[in-house]
């Protein structure tokens, strides 16, 4: 269904802070959760990827070298969020052998989002090249991301990874929770005052319109506490993804909002923990 149908109700529809009532709290949580996480997990911190300050990713080392690197990127639609709030997430996969990099990129308004799905791909890159350090295989990388981070994780599989000297297939599988994927709504509610999209960079921004280049295996997720409207985009992009062959699972989580969805996923048996890793093991 076309993001048209909630015109009449744009702002909470697309913008998860305007319809969410659990926000601040829920960020607590995580906040406090990831750095209990952090504490425990073995890693290298705030290892610079690019030149300015922003372009540092946290590395939690897993396994014994050969498994897929998993890379995360966070939500915040582009304009807060950081890496070191994320580890709760990290813990599940580090605990199962695999190695995860969290991504830290510049932000809006100080940089564009083309200017982030760069830093985005410069991080994945950095991260293939990288690959003995981090402690994983090199020519696997599977994106994992939550709302406008699994927009990013969905760039990241249109990019021609040739391009960079990186093998055709260098991305081996995705995880997308509650993510947009066409961000033309984004030019009708308040959040755009610092993300500044203009209309020209609409198409050439959402991954509907640039799906993924090889037929790799996805999950995508979202809450089933969230806006109509941002759920619906999940399930858009879930079919076009399947009609160019990606084989996808659906999860829409009961009694989750789009904040409560990560620090749920400290338990290894969370629903989206269990297709993830289902998918990872199967990679080898």
């Amino acid at each position: 269904m076309p993001w048209r149908d909630w015109q009449h109700d744009i702002e909470r529809q697309y913008n998860p802070r305007a319809w969410a009532t659990d926000v601040e709290a829920q960020h607590a949580l995580r906040g406090r959760l990831s750095k209990e996480a952090r504490e425990r997990l073995k890693g290298e911190f705030d290892v610079a990827y690019g030149d300015t300050p922003r372009q540092k990713m946290d590395i939690y080392h897993a396994g014994n070298g050969t498994a897929p690197i998993v890379v995360y990127l966070h939500g915040g639609y582009w304009r807060v969020g950081e890496k070191e709030k994320q580890a709760i997430l990290a813990e599940p996969l580090v605990q199962a052998g695999f190695p995860v990099v969290m991504l830290g990129t510049d932000l809006c308004p100080a940089v564009s989002l083309d200017t982030i799905v760069e830093q985005v791909i410069r991080g994945v890159v950095w991260t293939a090249k990288n690959a003995k350090r981090v402690g994983g295989d090199g020519r696997r990388i599977y994106l994992y991301g939550h709302s406008a981070g699994a927009h990013l994780a969905a760039m990241g599989l249109a990019e021609d990874w040739t391009k960079h000297g990186l093998p055709a297939d260098l991305i081996c599988g995705s995880t997308m929770v509650s993510g947009i994927y066409d961000v033309e709504p984004v030019l009708h509610i308040s959040v755009n005052e610092l993300i500044k999209l203009t209309p020209d960079r609409v198409n050439a921004l959402s991954p509907q319109f640039h799906l993924p280049r090889k037929p790799v295996p996805l999950v995508l997720a979202a809450g089933a506490e969230e806006a109509p409207g941002w759920v619906a985009q999940t399930q858009e992009y879930a079919a076009a993804c399947r009609g160019v062959g990606c084989p996808a699972d659906v999860i829409v989580v009961p009694h989750e909002g789009h904040f409560s969805t990560i620090p749920m996923q400290a338990d290894p048996a969370h629903p989206i923990n269990v297709a993830m890793l289902r998918q990872l093991r199967a990679l080898g």
